[in-house]
């Protein structure tokens, strides 16, 4: 009877593995991936006003009133000069990735708050109790109509002369100073920080194609 004996160099696969455990381990660049698709997904709830599309709550019609070329149609919810969305960021460490942003009322529009006096509120106690406080401060109340201010203007010697004349701006401006003093709010929750149907499955997939390129770097080859 003839017995074959195999040897296998197993050092090889030892490498390989670790190599891969390795890289698992070590998955910043996974948490940045996962972290770059969710400021996708959550540029579109901005931009599709909810999850679902359309599901915050609109602006009062006594907002709109105020200010109709501001608030008419085509306004988008949360979306004035840009600073909340471009605040939105993610922090990255091993295993996991932080998303979320450092603006002191970013909160106040993710969960609401609500006031204890009209239609949609409160809810709770809390939320009846709930205030906020607000510092003291100087601004102008100004009309929008053209008024009159002193301008350099030349003469037709071409010697600049200071004279009045119609110039575009505000018209009667007065300083207004605000005290301290504590109110209550009532903004809906307009949740943008979520999860959205298609983010899981989507973020499956980012974690199967690093997986599957992290076993081809490491030599095992084979699919995830």
């Amino acid at each position: 009877m003839t017995t074959a004996v195999i040897q296998v160099d197993s050092s090889r696969a030892l490498v390989a593995l670790g190599r891969f455990r390795l890289s698992l381990q070590e998955n910043e660049e996974l948490m940045r991936e996962l972290g770059a698709a969710q400021l996708v997904s959550i540029r579109r709830t901005f931009r599709e006003q909810g999850s679902p599309a359309g599901s915050w709550v609109p602006l009062s019609p006594n907002t709109i009133k105020r200010n109709p070329r501001k608030y008419g149609d085509g306004h988008k919810l949360l979306i004035d000069k840009g600073t909340l969305l471009n605040s939105i960021t993610y922090r990255v460490q091993t295993g996991a990735v932080v998303i979320g942003t450092s603006l002191k009322y970013a909160a106040v529009h993710q969960f609401g708050s609500r006031d204890r006096s009209v239609a949609i509120g409160p809810q709770t106690e809390a939320e009846s109790k709930a205030t906020v406080d607000v510092k003291a401060g100087s601004y102008y109340r100004q009309a929008g109509e053209l008024g009159t201010g002193k301008m350099k203007k030349s003469d037709k010697s071409g010697v600049l002369r200071s004279t009045r004349m119609k110039i575009l701006g505000p018209r009667n401006a007065s300083l207004v100073n605000a005290r301290a003093h504590t109110r209550h709010q009532n903004i809906p929750p307009r949740p943008y920080l979520v999860f959205r149907p298609e983010d899981p499955g989507r973020l499956r997939g980012i974690v199967t194609r690093f997986v599957a390129k992290k076993k081809a770097e490491a030599g095992l080859g084979g699919k995830a």
